[in-house]
């Protein structure tokens, strides 16, 4: 729920590849049930395929995140 412009200083510090979502009025948040309370959301990860869900990860520790993401991608895709 940060703005386009806390979301661009992200990215560009962290020299991301890939697009940011800026959920400024929490639209998505709510849509995906994701509890954001005082515009805090809840850490989640919800890994789409070809436009569909696959796997919801409702609770994410960031530094373990990089690793179950590709462990989980590697398992689905046997």
């Amino acid at each position: 729920m940060d703005t386009v412009a806390d979301q661009k200083a992200f990215s560009d510090k962290s020299r991301l590849t890939f697009p940011l979502l800026a959920d400024t009025d929490g639209k998505i948040c709510d849509a995906f049930k994701v509890v954001h309370p005082d515009k805090k959301p809840n850490r989640e990860t919800f890994l789409f395929r070809n436009g569909k869900l696959v796997h919801h990860f409702p609770k994410v520790d960031a530094a373990k995140q990089a690793e179950e993401l590709l462990e989980k991608i590697a398992e689905l895709s046997r």
